[in-house]
């Protein structure tokens, strides 16, 4: 209980430092709060506060939301496919998807547990869900989608990061494809599912008869396993003497984060 309010008085130091136009009541997310499974992280502590803000239906929330978030997540889309309508119809989805609650259930959003930015995690969402919509159009090209190379496009919530991948996206779609051929077959069957098939974690749970934190846990292990298998072999591909090798091998090992939680 005294490390539960701790990240709750994080959360309240942290977000009102970071969205000074946004009034969350404590007392009325603190419920959200301990209902997450694993618990709340600090690690983005000020995310956390507009996601409550959100998933409490604040206006100035949802409008930051709107502005802050679900930009990154239209940039996502677009490396799928350049239409507007493509990114109209996702984004769109994703509202009803996070932000509106079923029956008594609050929002999804009310799920986001701060451990990845909120931006990622959205984000992780988002490409999912246009992948959805692609394979959904009626008339739509086929779609051929190699999972590693989903994930690996995931955006990170770092600007930095993207930039500097963005600079070596041939070694690190090389690194991170070669780094998922070595996880075992259970942890790059789920990674498949969950970020190409669209399958939650309940559903994995089912598949394996297994409680879903078991599932939350094999997915964190193949996350940590795939980050570190990727950082030894950019290594070798990327020339020491470049200042951007020791930048991006320092930002995978610090910030990446493939936003899991949002498969809950």
């Amino acid at each position: 209980m005294v490390e539960f309010d701790r990240v709750v008085d994080e959360i309240w130091h942290r977000g009102p430092l970071a969205w000074p136009k946004l009034f969350v009541d404590k007392n009325a997310a603190r419920p959200l709060l301990s209902a997450l499974d694993p618990p709340p992280s600090i690690t983005h502590a000020s995310d956390l506060y507009l996601a409550l803000g959100c998933a409490l239906g604040d206006s100035v929330a949802l409008q930051l939301f709107d502005s802050a978030v679900l930009t990154d997540a239209a940039r996502a889309i677009r490396r799928y496919d350049h239409s507007g309508e493509l990114v109209s119809e996702t984004l769109q989805r994703i509202r009803i998807h996070l932000l509106v609650a079923d029956g008594a259930m609050p929002p999804r959003i009310a799920r986001y547990d701060g451990r990845a930015s909120l931006r990622a995690w959205v984000g992780t969402c988002a490409v999912r869900m246009a992948l959805y919509v692609m394979r959904g159009t009626r008339n739509a090209k086929e779609i051929a989608v190699d999972w590693p190379d989903v994930i690996a496009e995931l955006p990170t919530g770092h600007a930095e990061l993207d930039a500097v991948r963005a600079r070596y996206a041939d070694a690190f779609r090389t690194a991170w494809r070669e780094a998922c051929q070595q996880l075992t077959p259970r942890h790059r069957t789920i990674l498949r599912m969950c970020f190409v098939e669209g399958a939650a974690i309940d559903a994995i749970a089912s598949t394996y008869a297994v409680h879903r934190v078991t599932v939350w846990r094999w997915l964190e292990d193949a996350k940590r396993q795939v980050l570190a298998e990727t950082r030894v072999r950019l290594g070798q591909l990327l020339p020491a003497s470049d200042p951007g090798t020791a930048s991006l091998l320092d930002l995978i090992g610090s910030q990446i984060d493939l936003g899991l939680s949002v498969l809950t």
